[in-house]
């Protein structure tokens, strides 16, 4: 949040020094009406004196991000317009205008006025200050919205080059940068160019902070990725590994971190098909997300889900049965996927009464052209089912539809 500048109430008038003050109280503790009414009882107080007062400014700019903390982007393009308008154009108003438009989707808009800030702080302090990062930083991010990777690249190569050069290559915020780029190459899908930037980043953090520091694990979970996507499956599993046993000993058994790290390890033993070693992990982890969350939370349905699946795989078919049917009750019954895990675990345990029921309900949720579409595979399976339950009307119309569905 932005902290409104004290020594401006200094310069304002009596009148309006006090509604600015009352203003920039109310700002403070979150009671944005309230500072809006006192902010612009300020303003117009001011509008009295010289069109051209340079306190106005100081005014204009900080009732914009009273505006912007309440979503009125219009209001608060308004007024920092009318800023860039009647004062020198700075860094700080470009700024903020960006993250209105920003805020509103208009990222040509943002990318523009960053542009145009990041041009100001090369003049003003030079093309290999520190200054300039902020602004590369934003305007790479702006880039990468618009699938401009090449142009995000060279901002987040020569933000690494600015840091090196000004606070050496192992200082963490170093690290910071190279990290920055790494996403974006996975993100361009570059993982052999990914990899050893995350490398490095772990290198440099784990020689400042220590090898068993928690600030590593991000990178690690980061990595890990990277070379389960290569199939480097022996590189991956180490790194994960790592961070639980770190999350552990920082956070304590019972935490969101570990919940995560517990997820993370399973998952990539899913991807590996080691089911039985992926199991007490989801068990551990669903232990953990139902203390945090407790047991009817929306979120404890991905956690119920994910050890059904693995138990289905070994097919431990009774439990997954009543995990999926537990994940049903938490999302309200109408969730298509998990109705279907339920009906494909229902059916192996040969409750083909039971799975027929829940295709049916599945096939009345296929309300849309892009359902039905998606949907086709679907009525395939209700189709076999049929037939298996010698029901060859009912099973030559759903294939049909699926047929149809295909085509589509």
């Amino acid at each position: 949040m932005h902290r409104l500048s004290l020594a401006l109430i200094l310069l304002i008038p009596l009148a309006a020094q006090d509604q600015y003050a009352d203003g920039k109280l109310a700002y403070s503790q979150g009671r944005f009406q309230e500072a809006e009414t006192s902010m612009e009882a300020a303003l117009a107080e001011l509008e009295n004196g010289p069109p051209d007062d340079p306190r106005l400014g100081g005014v204009l700019f900080d009732l914009a991000e009273v505006y912007r903390a309440q979503g009125k982007y219009a209001e608060a393009q308004t007024s920092l317009e009318r800023l860039l308008k009647t004062t020198p154009e700075t860094p700080r108003g470009l700024d903020a205008l960006a993250k209105v438009e920003r805020a509103q989707g208009n990222y040509d808009g943002a990318g523009d006025l960053y542009q145009r800030s990041l041009a100001l702080q090369e003049l003003s302090h030079g093309s290999e200050s520190l200054d300039l990062l902020p602004d590369m930083e934003n305007l790479a991010q702006i880039d990468q919205a618009l699938k401009k990777y090449s142009d995000a690249e060279t901002l987040l190569a020569r933000a690494v080059g600015i840091r090196e050069k000004q606070q050496g290559p192992d200082d963490p915020e170093v690290a910071a940068e190279y990290a920055k780029l790494a996403r974006l190459f996975v993100i361009e899908k570059k993982l052999s160019e990914a990899e050893p930037l995350y490398r490095r980043s772990i290198d440099i953090i784990g020689k400042r902070y220590g090898f068993e520091d928690a600030k590593l694990c991000p990178l690690l979970d980061a990595l890990a990725p990277v070379y389960r996507d290569q199939n480097k499956f022996a590189d991956a599993e180490p790194l994960l590994q790592r961070s639980l046993w770190i999350r552990d000993n920082a956070s304590g058994p019972v935490s969101q971190d570990v919940g995560q790290a517990l997820d993370n390890l399973a998952s990539l033993y899913y991807t590996m098909k080691r089911y039985s070693d992926a199991e007490p992990l989801y068990r551990r982890s669903l232990g953990i997300w139902t203390q945090l969350l407790g047991p009817d939370h929306f979120l404890l349905a991905t956690s119920l889900d994910n050890l059904a699946v693995i138990l289905a795989l070994q097919e431990k078919y009774e439990e997954s049965e009543s995990l999926y049917a537990k994940s049903l009750a938490i999302r309200d019954r109408d969730d298509l996927g998990s109705l279907h895990n339920l009906a494909l675990v229902q059916m192996a345990l040969d409750k083909d009464a039971e799975a027929a029921g829940l295709f049916k309900r599945m096939v009345a949720m296929l309300d849309t052209p892009e359902k039905e579409k998606s949907g086709a595979p679907l009525l395939k399976e209700y189709a076999d089912l049929l037939r298996k339950m010698h029901r060859p009307r009912e099973a030559a119309m759903w294939q049909a539809k699926s047929n149809a569905f295909s085509k589509k």
